[in-house]
């Protein structure tokens, strides 16, 4: 209920800032009979979609789900661009009252403010191709990048050891079982070793089973392995990890397990989620989990750490881990040249790619799938690494 509720809010907050720009900067659009029907209207429609959403999520049925969120994203991401085109329009308008004001004999032609207006109408047109090149995007099959990580201490048996990264898949109104089934299928021709599965796997509680059983089809040498995400608490623990103990895929909850590959040692860990992180208790429940998971290390061992959440780097890295494999931010669905939009602004986050502290490398995937149908620049992925031994690259 608290994610709905925080969606609506931000729907509102979206809504009232368009009504404000409407009425204080952009009276001549707020005179027209359409504008002010369809302004009238947009609340009782997100209100609608929510109530149907809510009531999806509560009985479970994948279409009510599909039907309310798919409106109120379609409804977010139009006000999103109206809130822009008002804001360049009022702009306008705050400078030819200005000007009028100030400049009464030299008050500018009416063709250039009608040529002026008739240049912004490309704002809306331009927001509105955006976001329905976004909504496209999120449907596009996820890729497989291969990437290779390079470790000067590898142990030799370790050099071209493959692994596949499948995170926050959220089986569900977007992503079906038959999306995961073609991207099993061609990933099960690369050879992977070890299939890692770092949270937010199935949102669709009533094909959770069916969802385990696509993955094990796979039956890489080292094994299917998964971690806990946040939506897996939100669906409920129970339940989930039952689907998990009669499946041939392990989930390590702040434990590890060692696997051998040639003689060598490597040991695999997996946190719990502290389902949020914004609080100094939620960073030290973080903190906490990264090293129960890696307690048991076994000495000389090369570890890997699965983690939902990317800021368990900054707990790994002084424990002297070799690798962590995160998701959940989705890249924040808006990227740039291979990297998240909003970077710059919280490098803390670690939002999508590949990072460094020290020795420690860590991955974050923008993920499978997604609950907010929108991808820019930031398109699925289900990454496949190849350990090597090598000095790593500069970043």
């Amino acid at each position: 209920m608290g994610f709905v509720f925080t969606v609506g809010l931000f729907f509102l907050f979206q809504y009232g800032l368009v009504l404000a720009l409407l009425w204080g900067l952009n009276r001549p659009w707020w005179q027209v009979a359409w504008v002010r029907r369809t302004a009238l209207w947009t609340p009782l429609a997100g209100l609608l979609s929510g109530v149907i959403w809510r009531a999806g999520t509560h009985l479970e049925l994948n279409l009510l789900v599909f039907a309310g969120l798919g409106v109120v994203a379609g409804l977010s991401l139009c006000l999103a661009g109206l809130l822009v085109a008002l804001l360049l329009t009022g702009l306008v308008h705050a400078a030819e009252w200005t000007h009028d004001r100030w400049h009464h004999p030299q008050a500018p032609s009416p063709e250039r403010r009608h040529l002026l207006r008739c240049g912004l109408v490309v704002v809306p047109a331009l927001s509105t191709l955006t976001a329905g090149g976004g909504m496209i995007a999120s449907a596009t099959p996820a890729h497989i990048p291969r990437i290779d990580l390079n470790f000067p201490e590898l142990p030799a048996p370790l050099a071209g050891l493959k692994i596949l990264q499948l995170s926050d898949i959220h089986i569900g109104p977007y992503i079906r079982l038959s999306h995961l089934d073609a991207l099993l299928g061609r990933a099960g021709d690369l050879g992977a070793d070890l299939v890692l599965v770092t949270g937010d796997l199935c949102d669709d509680m009533p094909v959770f089973a069916q969802t385990l059983r696509l993955l094990e089809q796979l039956r890489p040498s080292l094994g299917v392995y998964a971690c806990l995400g946040n939506h897996e608490h939100f669906r409920g623990l129970r339940r989930i990890k039952e689907h998990f103990a009669v499946s041939g895929i392990r989930l390590l909850v702040n434990e590890g397990v060692g696997l051998d590959r040639g003689g060598a040692s490597l040991y695999l860990g997996g946190t719990d989620d502290p389902r949020t992180l914004r609080s100094p208790a939620s960073y030290e429940l973080l903190r906490r989990y990264v090293e129960r998971s890696l307690a048991g290390t076994a000495t000389g061992a090369f570890r890997v750490l699965m983690s939902h959440r990317a800021q368990a780097l900054d707990y790994a890295a002084p424990l002297g881990v070799e690798l962590v494999l995160a998701g959940h931010t989705h890249g924040f669905q808006l990227g740039y040249q291979g990297r998240s939009f909003f970077e710059s602004w919280m490098p803390e986050r670690y939002p999508w790619g590949l990072y460094r502290q020290g020795p420690t490398q860590l991955y974050t995937s923008a993920g499978v799938g997604h609950w907010f149908p929108f991808r820019l620049g930031c398109p699925p992925e289900a990454p496949l690494f190849t350990l090597r031994r090598a000095n790593p690259l500069p970043a």
